[in-house]
This record gives C-alpha cells, sequence and structure tokens, in this order.
C-alpha cells in the first residue's frame, strides 16, 4: 500500500516514511465506523473521534488510479481544505504520542508507524502552497 499527498502548488506530491502504508491502513478502516466491523483501528478511529478528533478530513481519499468517468469525478472530490487535513493528522499523531491506549490499538492494527506518518504527512501539509489537498493511494 502507498500512500500520496496532493498539494494544489506543491512542486511534487509527498510519500509519507513506509509509503505510508500505516495511514492507509488507519483510513481505510476509519471510513469502515458504523458498519459493524470489529478491528482495533476501527475501535481506535471510533475513540478518537470522541475525544474531538476530526475524521471526515482523515476518510475522504480515493485511488490514485482512475479507470472511468466516475473515478475521475470521485478523485476529484478528494481535494478537500488543506489546513484541515494538516489539522486532523495532527491530532491523530498528538493524541497516538500522548495515549498509551491508543498507541496500543494501532499496534495491534498493524499500523506501528502511524502517528510518525501522521505527523511528517502533517508537517508536508503545513509547508504546501495552496488552498486543497488530497490523499490518495494505491494498494
Amino acid at each position: 500500500m502507498r500512500l500520496t499527498i496532493e498539494a494544489e502548488g506543491a512542486p511534487a506530491p509527498f510519500v509519507p516514511p513506509g509509503e505510508g502504508a500505516a495511514l492507509v491502513a488507519f483510513i481505510s478502516f476509519a471510513a469502515m465506523r458504523g458498519f459493524g466491523a470489529v478491528h482495533p483501528l476501527i475501535v481506535l478511529a471510533e475513540q478518537l473521534q470522541d475525544r474531538g478528533v476530526r475524521m471526515g478530513p482523515l476518510t475522504t481519499f480515493y485511488d490514485e488510479v482512475a479507470e472511468d468517468a466516475e473515478d475521475r469525478e470521485k478523485l476529484e472530490l478528494a481535494w478537500q481544505d488543506r489546513e484541515g487535513l494538516a489539522e486532523a493528522l495532527e491530532a491523530l499523531a498528538g493524541a497516538l504520542e500522548a495515549d498509551p491506549g491508543a498507541a496500543a490499538l494501532a499496534r495491534r492494527g498493524g499500523a506501528e508507524g502511524l502517528a510518525g506518518q501522521a505527523r511528517a504527512a502533517a508537517g508536508f501539509l503545513r509547508s504546501a502552497p495552496g488552498r486543497r489537498a488530497r490523499m490518495v493511494y494505491r494498494l
């Protein structure tokens, strides 16, 4: 899995450490909240949301390969406010760094590098130009 973060006006997209695999796993499971599935990363996302971490920006992403018009439309809809995404990633990293229970859930979910990947992605977004950014993945 590989996550790429694009920012309008940035000279190149950003790939977090470890190709963002832990972040892709987390955002994918976070998007599954409310469907009755049980996984450590879903539990983590629910707990973080209860603590005020905004999941909306983190669950707005799409496959980077657009195979048809519908994919191209959804890929375009993945653009979002750059600052809002940076804030959500910083909140995610901060929660994992401050709470051993949250960090344990990330480890149990196979996303040990999640805090570092989120912090690096937030740093890229904070320094990027433009107002919009998007997260795209490739499996």
